[in-house]
C-alpha cells in the first residue's frame, strides 16, 4: 500500500492521542476539563505533526541511534513548535501558549524544558510508541484506510473551518481594542493640547484681572469635563458591544487558553489605565486653575 495514506492516518491518530494526554493532564492540573488545543474536537494537529516529523526523520533513518535521536528529536520538534506559535499568531494575533517567564526561552515559543520533554518524547516515540501502532497500521486494509480517512477528513475540516471563525472573532476584538487605544491616546494629547493652550492665553490675557480669571476657569473647565463625557461615551460604545457578546468572546479559547484571554484582558486595562489617568489629569488641572 502507498505510504502517504498511512502517514495521514498516522497524523490523525497521534493528534488525537496529543489531545487526550494534553487534556488530561491540564484538566488534572486545574481540578475542571479542559478541552485542549486549538480544534473543538479531540484532536491537536501539532502533535501529529511533530509525530509525523519523528517517523520520517527518525524512526526510519537513526533507530539504531539513540542519543541521536534524542537531541535530533529537540531540535525538529522546537522547529514545528516555534513555526507553528508564529503561524497562529500571524492569522490569529493570539497565542495558544507562552513560555516568557520559562528559563531559556525563546520569545516565549520555545524554552528548554520542553525542549527536553520533546527530546525524552523522541526516545520514547522512536523505542516504544509508535513501533506497535506502526504495526497496527501498515496492517491495515487498504479500504478500511480510505473510509477512516474519509470520515476523519470530514469531521476534521468541518472543525477547521468552525475554529477558524471563532480564532478570527477575537483577532477582530484584540484589532478593536488596539484601535480604541489608539484613538484614546490621540484623544488624550488633543484635549491636553487644547487644554494648555487655553490655560497659557487665559494666563497671558488676564494676568491683572484676577476676579475675570476666576469667572472664566469654571467655563473652561466645564468645557474640559465636556470633552472627556465625548470621550468616555465613544470608549463605552466602543466595548458595550463585546460587554453585550459575552457569551460569545468567553468561549473555549478563552476558558482553555488562559494566555490568551490575559492578552485581551491587558488591552481593556490599558484602555480603563489611559481612560482614568485622563479624568485625573484634568481634575488636577481643573482644580490649579
Amino acid at each position: 500500500m502507498n505510504k502517504i495514506p498511512l502517514y495521514i492516518l498516522s497524523f490523525f491518530f497521534y493528534s488525537a492521542a496529543g489531545w487526550f494526554i494534553e487534556s488530561l493532564y491540564r484538566s488534572i492540573g486545574e481540578k475542571r476539563i479542559i478541552n485542549s488545543g486549538f480544534l473543538t474536537g479531540p484532536m491537536c494537529p501539532i502533535y501529529g505533526t511533530g509525530a509525523l516529523v519523528m517517523t520520517v526523520f527518525l524512526y526510519n533513518p537513526f533507530k539504531d541511534k539513540p542519543l541521536l535521536v534524542f537531541l535530533l528529536g529537540m531540535i525538529l520538534c522546537d522547529i514545528v513548535e516555534y513555526l507553528t506559535s508564529v503561524l497562529m499568531e500571524v492569522l490569529f494575533h493570539a497565542r495558544w501558549w507562552d513560555y516568557t517567564y520559562e528559563f531559556m526561552n525563546i520569545r516565549g515559543r520555545i524554552c528548554l524544558k520542553h525542549t527536553l520533554y520533546w527530546g525524552i518524547v523522541a526516545v520514547s516515540f522512536v523505542y516504544v510508541i509508535h513501533p506497535g501502532i506502526d504495526n497496527i497500521i501498515m496492517n491495515l486494509d487498504v479500504d478500511t484506510v480510505r473510509y477512516m480517512l474519509i470520515g476523519i477528513f470530514i469531521v476534521f475540516f468541518l472543525d477547521v473551518a468552525n475554529s477558524v471563525r471563532k480564532a478570527l472573532d477575537i483577532r477582530k476584538l484584540q484589532v478593536k481594542l488596539s484601535g480604541i487605544l489608539d484613538s484614546i491616546g490621540n484623544t488624550f494629547n488633543s484635549v491636553k493640547t487644547t487644554f494648555e493652550d487655553k490655560k497659557n492665553s487665559i494666563h497671558h490675557s488676564l494676568e491683572n484681572k484676577a476676579d475675570k480669571l476666576s469667572d472664566t476657569k469654571s467655563e473652561i473647565f466645564e468645557q474640559l469635563q465636556e470633552i472627556i463625557y465625548e470621550f468616555e461615551l465613544r470608549l463605552s460604545k466602543g466595548i458595550e458591544k463585546d460587554k453585550r457578546n459575552k457569551n460569545k468572546y468567553s468561549s473555549r479559547f478563552f476558558r482553555n487558553n488562559p494566555s490568551i484571554e490575559r492578552t485581551v484582558r491587558k488591552q481593556l486595562e490599558r484602555i480603563q489605565k489611559l481612560r482614568d489617568d485622563i479624568k485625573s489629569n484634568l481634575n488636577e488641572d481643573g482644580e490649579k486653575l
